[in-house]
């Protein structure tokens, strides 16, 4: 069986049907956000850093049919994650797939993009994007996830405020308490 580690929208399984196995952490990873040709925007990525890890979620890849999410990840490409890069984390919020966990995963895959910069301020994030990835980051791991998510992401630039008219087509506002965390860190960062 086949999973993927997802570090940004990934996390949050209101963007996807995939069932959750484990919360995780990689290790010789940190998110970036990045800036290239195909996006107008700001998107997040991955880069090496031997002395970083960053949180995400495992889901499991039905019938190792990776043509869906290789759809939705356009522009990214698939690293095989080795069995010391990544271990189990803890989280207050239950994965469905927990059993698989004890029959050990085997091929495990992140996608970090094939090219591009760390963003520059021309290309800004969209908060659409953030607020859906951090209100993600808030189900599995609380507010030390959102606050976690920011100061372990590099390459930081202007928020944009799209959020009357979102442009990123999986767009989760964030609800209740969860909102009382991520709009505020959202607007602590520039604008």
């Amino acid at each position: 069986m086949a999973y993927f580690f997802g570090f940004g929208s990934l996390v949050n399984t209101s963007t996807h049907r995939y069932v959750p196995v484990t919360p995780a952490i990689v290790d010789g990873w940190e998110r970036a956000w990045i800036n290239n040709d195909f996006y107008d925007y700001a998107f997040l990525s991955v880069t090496p850093n031997a002395a970083k890890a960053i949180y995400g979620l495992m889901a499991e890849v039905p019938n190792d049919d990776w043509s869906q999410l290789d759809t939705r990840e356009v522009n990214y490409k698939r690293r095989v994650l080795q069995s010391g890069e990544w271990q189990p984390a803890h989280s207050d919020r239950k994965a469905d797939g927990s059993a698989a966990l004890a029959a050990g995963l085997s091929d495990v895959q992140m996608y970090q993009h094939a090219s591009g910069e760390f963003a520059k301020d021309q290309k800004p994030i969209l908060w659409s994007y953030l607020e859906t990835v951090l209100f993600g980051y808030y189900q599995w791991f609380g507010a030390d996830g959102v606050s976690g998510f920011v100061s372990s992401t590099q390459a930081w630039v202007n928020v944009f405020d799209d959020r009357n008219s979102p442009l990123y087509p999986r767009y989760v506002p964030a609800e209740k308490v969860a909102a009382e965390v991520v709009i505020p860190t959202i607007e602590s960062l520039p604008r």
